[in-house]
């Protein structure tokens, strides 16, 4: 097993933070600003395929949303050859952007017909051009970049055929920084019904689904359309519709995660200080936060180094990019915990994750295992349970913490199930932070 655990390791040498590399602050772009419903055509032309039927999923992870859309379309005209056309908005590139998820595009964007898979090609989109951005903090940002994805669907005269699509959408936000300074909009996801208007005639039924799926989800909200989604179960919302012709105003816009700015929360006059833990004030409207790694940490077990990497729980605090705590037991490592002994004992709003083995070196991730369950002490007195999905994340992963409102000493985290890895067995985790309640706004002192 520790062979295995070396070769999967030694993969990576050189490991860069995956942010802008940009000394005294920056802005940039993430995530997909717009997707949406296909169009018969690119140009003004007129089509006697129409959707009969259409049916949109949209499930909400938390970085992205994976989308699926049916639709059952009917040739009420001869035979032909039907261009379509599947819109695609996309931030233009920053200066100084680095890492995987600066420069986007849809993800796994696939497209199918009774079951057999489309070909597609990215075209240049027509007509009225996106305009800059502007961040309040930074200024202005290049206009983003509309596309098509281009398919052609043969149907013989008066063929119906199902289409199917689906892909993943990064969230879209605008973010920056001024020295330790950090800034973000709101993350959203937008869907635009509005292009399925150049098809012949209207929608004839529809109906959208949207579940929130991750881990916080009163956070989700529907900005717009307004009040044609109504709540059909826990943590879902639907909205029917029939014969629509679909305009700008049913296009639709999630907010998906709210904005925030982040302030140092270290005493840059102690070295001592800023060496060994890192630690922010995080302001979300009239809410305040402490995300910090000032604690002790002590692992039941450990990997032993390799001669190049070394894996002590330390690891965990992030002070260093690319390294990661594993544990060193047979197996997976079922039952193996890390202990946390807290220097700033508040009342917690969540535990702040990497579940995995995460690098610049992105092959890490999948060769190693992932948590996917956590049993989860605090204070030696209350425990619940938190599933961790198999996703690879760019951020921190919040697991909340709900009914438990005193001041937390202790947090015991036990590794109960993993995604396993594709070369070794080994369970890593790669970061934690404690994100700690305020009563009160606290001393903030902005770097400008």
């Amino acid at each position: 097993m520790i062979s295995t655990r070396v070769l999967v390791a030694a993969a990576s040498l050189v490991l860069l933070a995956q942010t802008p590399l940009l000394a005294n602050g920056g802005a940039w772009q993430t995530g997909v600003p717009v997707t949406g419903n296909g169009a018969a055509s690119d140009q003004k032309r007129s089509t006697n395929v129409t959707i009969e039927d259409e049916k949109l999923v949209i499930d909400l992870h938390q970085e992205f949303a994976a989308v699926e859309v049916r639709y059952r379309m009917r040739n009420t005209g001869g035979e032909v050859a039907q261009e379509f056309f599947f819109p695609v908005e996309r931030w233009a590139e920053s200066d100084g952007e680095t890492g995987d998820n600066m420069v986007t595009d849809l993800e796994g964007y696939a497209i199918a017909t009774d079951g057999g898979e489309l070909k597609w090609q990215n075209v240049d989109a027509k007509g009225e051009k996106p305009k800059p951005v502007t961040d309040p903090h930074w200024g202005e940002f290049k206009a983003a970049t509309r596309l098509w994805k281009k398919s052609t669907i043969p149907l013989a005269q008066g063929q119906t055929r199902e289409i199917l699509i689906r892909y993943r959408s990064a969230y879209a936000a605008t973010q920056s920084s001024v020295s330790d300074d950090g800034h973000s909009s709101e993350a959203y996801f937008r869907y635009s019904l509005s292009p399925a208007a150049t098809w012949k005639g209207p929608i004839g039924k529809g109906k959208v689904t949207v579940n929130f799926l991750h881990p916080r989800p009163e956070e989700i909200s529907i900005a717009k359309p307004k009040e044609r989604f109504k709540k059909t179960r826990e943590n879902q919302v639907e909205w029917n519709f029939q014969s629509l012709k679909p305009t700008l105003a049913d296009d639709i816009k999630i907010v998906v995660h709210p904005a925030y700015d982040t302030y140092s929360a270290l005493d840059f006059s102690n070295p001592e200080e800023t060496s060994k833990f890192r630690a922010e004030y995080l302001v979300q409207g009239n809410r305040y936060f402490l995300r910090h790694s000032d604690y002790d940490a002590v692992a039941s077990s450990t990997l032993k180094p390799d001669g190049e990497h070394t894996y002590e729980v330390e690891l965990i605090k992030g002070l260093e990019y690319g390294r990661t705590w594993a544990e060193g037991a047979e197996g997976d490592g079922i039952g193996e915990n890390i202990t946390l002994t807290s220097h700033r004992p508040l009342p917690l709003d969540a535990i702040m994750i990497i579940p995995g083995y995460r690098g610049e070196n992105g092959t890490l991730w999948s060769k190693n295992n992932r948590v996917a369950e956590l049993e989860i002490t605090l204070n030696s007195e209350h425990t619940f349970a938190a599933s961790i999905p198999d996703d690879k994340f760019g951020e921190l992963y919040p697991i909340p913490v709900r009914g438990y409102a005193k001041p937390v000493n202790s947090v015991k985290l036990t590794i109960k199930a993993v995604h396993r890895g594709s070369a070794a067995r080994d369970t890593c985790i790669s970061r934690v932070e404690l994100l700690a309640k305020l009563s009160e706004k606290p001393t903030i002192h902005p770097s400008r």
